[in-house]
């Protein structure tokens, strides 16, 4: 089975409903009603939600463990997924946040049974920061030159640090998305982090907004 191709991972599993050919369609649903057509078990509407979100999560689950590693939580992730959409809880806002938490927690899991790691601290799964290797292969010299510079930067900072720089910057999100990425109680608590990190990069950290690939 191939791993980015959803229809293998559909045919894969049990029968369900017929594919719909009309894509456009579930572009212009919001998430929260792509969500509840994937719920209600439309393929189509789960087809379109791994094709958006597959190379993003893979992406995302490098920066704890290596590409195979990865590969294979995304498709057990994805499998479950589906086999499991009834129970899924309802999104309102941001499936890619849903996945993001889900895939975060799945690779831990699995590092921590490979680690004989007992504790949830996240310290014990260094968190880095790795350029997609599509955008690797495409920059210039002047570029690599200014991550250099940023690898540099990010190297004074701690995991959890270099953690809410990945969520805040790289992945625009929200306050409100890296205090649930993060796990802190209250919004204040991402954004104290920001600023704090913000202030300690000075000059610095406008190469993390400027100088990623995009």
């Amino acid at each position: 089975m191939s791993l980015s191709d959803p229809k293998a991972l559909i045919d894969a599993l049990a029968p369900s409903k017929t594919l719909s050919n009309n894509k456009e369609e579930f572009r212009r649903l919001s998430d929260a009603e792509l969500w509840s057509k994937f719920k209600d078990g439309d393929e189509s509407a789960f087809v379109q939600i791994y094709n958006a979100y597959f190379e993003d999560l893979c992406n995302f689950g490098v920066q704890y463990a290596r590409l195979p590693v990865v590969e294979d939580c995304v498709q057990d992730m994805f499998v479950d997924l589906r086999r499991k959409r009834t129970k899924m809880p309802d999104i309102k806002h941001s499936i890619r946040l849903f996945l993001f938490q889900a895939l975060k927690r799945r690779i831990l899991n699995v590092l921590k049974k490979k680690r004989a790691v007992l504790s949830d601290d996240l310290s014990q799964h260094p968190f880095e920061v790795i350029p997609p290797h599509e955008s690797l292969l495409i920059i210039n010299q002047s570029q690599k030159d200014k991550l250099t510079r940023l690898d540099q930067a990010l190297s004074g900072l701690n995991d959890k640090q270099r953690e809410a720089v990945y969520y805040f910057f790289y992945k625009g999100m929200s306050y409100e998305e890296v205090q649930k990425m993060m796990g802190y109680d209250h919004v204040k608590s991402a954004r104290n982090m920001i600023y704090k990190i913000i202030k300690s990069l000075k000059k610095v950290f406008v190469l993390i907004i400027l100088c990623w690939p995009s």
